[in-house]
Parts: structure tokens; C-alpha cells; sequence
């Protein structure tokens, strides 16, 4: 007997098949990112935004569709991670919308629904690009309005649609010239078509052949610190997360490997699940490490040191005119926020996204007449926009793509002036710094005109791939003559994690005698997989 509805039961069912069916296929998602960069991460912040969203659902009873949409939209909405995280979250938004008041969804409900759902994505996004996951929604929607009365039954129906999708997705490369030099189709149009296809497997009693686990109860600190004392903190972030699909994992590896980031390490292991806790100054790494064996959720990272110096609540604290927020990706750039008169620092960036939540968490511990947010990642900077709209408090984002933008907008502000006065100081400020990277290839590819090999070097500015090759140092010269011109006076280097504090002055030193014309600084990042971040002013 073919579906003429689905009740609240079924889309919750659609819903946790959707998200597990993008855990199962998520790196491969990532895998599609056009730069063949480390942190390529869309599948990951989709998944992660979707598992957050799918765990919400255990908490309503006799659910509706309505229910169920709007607890996965909510969920969604403050889970978010990344852009492809925070598109994800307003397709769930217009998805929700079109189940308004509904006990069940049938084939004109849905396609309403869906079409709603692209509807409300492509408002949220300033300048939608097509050939993107936006294409592949609205596309999907349209099929479904302009089909839905050639189907009788929902499995039919939801299975053209997705056909329809998928013909779409291939198209990508047509329409945007980056993907087709790259070989790829769209990383989130994927990881929407991933969702899709769980949701019509759940519709149609398809196994996915892995036991699905979103329960609450994972919700609960399961390590209490609040007895340390702060002389008893070596490291400084507590981190806590839970691994499923961990059956196949080895704990005491793990264990083993997360005792050289920190302290207080607990792996408890039960059945699927892992539970992590851990005392570290590199919470990213851990993650990271993590997230290449499983799926993670209830990811929590506080910083000790700044509870322990906190006297009291929020409302407790002396009011200040100005606080400000900023993403940091490596303990040497946390240090320097922190000398530049940042407020809170939040540990991620470029090997985990924060999500909309994590902003809101730190603008409510300022108690501060304005605040400024710096997500210091092009990937980031929507997260934070949604935290800004939902937050009651009086909040700018800055939108920094990366750490020199951050510290030459820091180096605008004035106290003295008025918030609109150091919004439009900081914006001009992040314009005029020319900012680059260099890290390493995952994969052989082709970009920009460039043959890239796996695991050669790779200098990116201006949001482009310029320079590859085997020596890190040389393709750093190069980056940087491209960078520096007649009007350049200063260069600063930030070396990461996995380079030494030698090879960095030896790259100062060579830099120095090129750009005679230049100072040269040189600081310490700790940013992993990025070996060196520079600018020019």
C-alpha cells in the first residue's frame, strides 16, 4: 500500500534518516570542496547542524509534522555550522513554514513545503550563487509545484523529486566554471541529496544499515570540573564531546593519543558510543582526530582560565560600552586577541567551525552596551550573522576572513567612538590588509590554471589558489611578491602548529632581504594545518 500522508511520526523517522544517511556519506562530501585544501568541511557542518537539529525531536511528544519541522528548524537555526550549516538551517526554516499548522504532509503539502524551503534559503543568502546547494533546493521545489498532480502516491512522488535533484547536482559543473575545472559537483547540493535520499529511504522502509542513535540524553555533562582550583589548570580548554558509529573504534588508541594534547582524559566507551573529556590548549586537534572516526555531537569547549576569572554573573560584572568576540584557530593568535583587548575567544576556525550557538554563548557572558563579533573565516562569518539576528543584545559582525583582518580591525577601534563610527573604522580597516595562507594539498587537482599534486604546498590570497609546489618556504616567497608592492611597509608572519620557530625566523630573514623596503615581524600562531599566515600593509 503506496503513502497517500505522512504523519509526525513518519517525517521525525524522515528526519533521523536524512541526517544519518549524510553521517554515513559526509567525507565524502568534504572531499568535494573545490580548494583541495585540509579543512574542506561541508559535509561535516551539515551533518553536524543536521544531527544537532535530529536530536531535538526525542523531546516531543504525539508530534505533528508542524512540530517535528519547526523542533528540527530551531535546532537547526542555533546548531548551525559554517555556511553550508547555516543554508541548511533556513531550508528547515522554509520547510517548517510550509508544515504551519499541519497533523500531516501529503503530495501538495510537500511540495509547498519544499518549495518554501529554497524560497526562504535564497532570502537568507546576500548574493546566491547558482550552480550551488541553493540551485539543487529551488530546482527540487520546482519539480515537485510543477508535478504534483501526475503522482498518486508520496514514494513516487518524493522519488522523482529526488531524481530530479540529483539531474540537477550534475548539471553544477555547467553553471559554475570553478566546479567544472575542479571535477566536482557542488559540495552542499550533495549533502542536500544525501538527506533526501535517507528521508525517502525511511519513507519506503529502506534499511541504511547502521543503528540510528539521536537521543537527549546525550545532552548531560558528564565530567563535573567545577571543584578545580585554577592553579590546577595546566591546559586551559575543557573539551567534551560524544562519538557514535564508534562500534569499530579503539578506545584505548584514542585514549592514548588524546594524553598528548592534555590532561584529565576520560574515554568511556558503551557499546557505539564514545564520550570524550579533556583538558587541552588545542581542542580543534582533538576533534579533528575524532571526527575522522565518527560522528560527533554535543561538542562543548569552555575556557577554564576565563571561568576562574570571572567574579560572577553576567549581571554581576561591571557594564562596559564595548566587547568583543573572535574565532581563533591556534593558542599563539588566542594570546594575541587577548592583548589586543578581546573580550572571549573562540577556540576553532579553520578544523571546526563554531556554530550559531557558541556565539551566543560567549555574547551572553559580556555584559557590554555593544558587542563585535570576528569569525576570522569566510566559512563562519554567516554563523555569526545568525547569531547577531537572534541575540537581544546590540551586535555587529565584523565579517574578518581571516586572523591579519581580525588584528587590523582590533587596531582601528576607538573607544571613544560611536558603535556605527567603529563598524564602519573596522570594515574599512579588514579592506585594507592583504592577507594570504599556505598549507597543503588533500588531493591532486587542477585550479586556476595550476596543476596541484597531493601534499604539495599551496599559497592561497584573495581567496584563490596563486602558488604550488614541494618547498614551503619558496611558496611563501612567491605568495608574498605578489602581495607587496611599492606601497607595502609591513610584513607579518604567524607560523602554525607545524612549523618551528627556526624555519619561521629563517623565512623572516629571507623575506627581510627581498623586501628591503619592509619591516618584518614575525609571531607565533599555533594554527594547525596551516603552516604560515601572512599579510601585507
Amino acid at each position: 500500500m503506496k503513502t497517500q500522508k505522512i504523519d509526525g511520526e513518519m517525517l521525525k523517522k524522515m528526519f533521523e534518516y536524512g541526517a544519518k544517511n549524510l553521517e554515513i556519506n559526509k567525507k565524502t562530501v568534504d572531499e568535494l570542496n573545490v580548494f583541495p585544501v585540509p579543512d574542506g568541511d561541508t559535509g561535516t557542518n551539515m551533518s553536524l547542524t543536521f544531527n544537532h537539529s535530529v536530536a531535538e525531536l526525542d523531546k516531543i511528544e504525539n508530534p505533528s509534522v508542524y512540530s517535528v519541522a519547526k523542533t528540527a528548524s530551531s535546532g537547526a537555526l542555533i546548531g548551525a555550522r559554517g555556511n553550508s550549516g547555516v543554508i541548511l538551517s533556513q531550508l528547515l526554516r522554509g520547510f517548517a513554514e510550509g508544515c504551519k499548522g499541519q497533523n500531516y504532509l501529503d503530495i501538495n503539502l510537500s511540495g509547498n513545503a519544499l518549495m518554501l524551503a529554497a524560497e526562504v534559503a535564497y532570502k537568507a543568502v546576500m548574493k546566491p550563487t547558482e550552480g550551488t546547494i541553493l540551485t539543487v533546493a529551488r530546482e527540487m521545489g520546482e519539480f515537485a509545484m510543477a508535478n504534483m498532480n501526475d503522482y498518486d502516491n508520496l514514494e513516487d512522488y518524493l522519488e522523482a523529486v529526488l531524481k530530479h535533484g540529483k539531474a540537477t547536482l550534475s548539471r553544477t559543473p555547467e553553471m559554475l566554471p570553478v566546479l567544472k575545472e575542479a571535477g566536482v559537483v557542488d559540495a552542499g547540493g550533495q549533502g542536500l541529496i544525501c538527506i533526501v535520499e535517507g528521508a525517502l529511504k525511511a519513507l519506503t522502509n529502506q534499511e541504511l544499515g547502521a543503528k540510528l542513535e539521536f537521543t537527549s540524553s546525550d545532552l548531560d555533562k558528564f565530567v563535573d570540573d567545577s571543584n578545580m582550583k585554577p592553579e590546577d589548570i595546566t591546559f586551559g580548554y575543557c573539551t567534551e564531546f560524544i562519538i557514535k558509529n564508534a562500534a569499530q573504534i579503539d578506545d584505548d588508541q584514542l585514549r592514548e593519543y588524546f594524553n598528548t594534547l592534555g590532561d584529565s582524559v576520560l574515554v568511556i566507551k558503551d557499546d557505539a558510543v564514545i564520550k570524550v573529556h579533556l583538558h587541552t590548549d588545542n581542542p580543534g586537534l582533538a576533534l579533528e582526530r575524532a571526527g575522522n572516526l565518527g560522528s560527533l555531537s554535543r561538542i562543548k569547549i569552555d575556557n577554564m582560565r576565563e571561568q576562574f576569572e570571572s567574579k560572577g554573573t553576567v549581571s554581576e560584572l561591571p557594564p562596559v560600552p564595548y566587547g568583543f568576540i573572535a574565532v581563533s584557530p591556534g593558542e599563539g593568535l588566542t594570546k594575541l586577541f587577548k592583548d589586543l583587548g578581546i573580550t572571549q575567544v573562540i577556540s576553532g576556525g579553520q578544523t571546526m567551525n563554531p556554530s550559531t550557538q557558541d556565539f551566543l554563548n560567549e555574547i551572553d557572558k559580556i555584559n557590554a552596551g555593544v558587542v563585535f563579533l570576528f569569525p576570522n573565516n569566510s566559512n563562519i562569518i554567516m554563523a555569526a550573522k545568525q547569531a547577531c539576528e537572534i541575540s537581544d543584545k546590540q551586535v555587529y559582525v565584523i565579517p574578518s576572513k581571516n586572523i591579519p583582518q581580525c588584528i587590523s580591525a582590533m587596531l582601528a577601534f576607538s573607544p571613544d567612538a560611536e558603535a556605527a563610527e567603529n563598524e564602519k573604522a573596522m570594515n574599512d580597516a579588514i579592506n585594507s590588509v592583504k592577507t594570504g595562507e599556505v598549507t597543503y594539498a588533500v588531493r591532486d587537482t587542477k585550479i586556476n590554471g595550476l596543476t596541484i599534486k597531493k601534499d604539495n604546498a599551496i599559497g592561497i590570497s584573495g581567496g584563490e589558489i596563486k602558488f604550488t609546489g614541494t618547498d614551503i618556504h619558496t611558496v611563501t616567497e612567491d605568495l608574498l611578491s605578489e602581495m607587496v608592492n611599492e606601497d607595502s611597509e609591513l610584513i607579518s608572519i604567524y607560523y602554525g602548529k607545524d612549523t618551528t620557530k627556526e624555519d619561521a625566523e629563517v623565512l623572516a630573514e629571507d623575506i627581510a632581504a627581498v623586501f628591503e623596503e619592509c619591516d618584518v615581524e614575525i609571531h607565533y600562531g599555533g594554527q594547525p594545518l596551516y603552516y604560515y599566515i601572512v599579510s601585507v600593509e
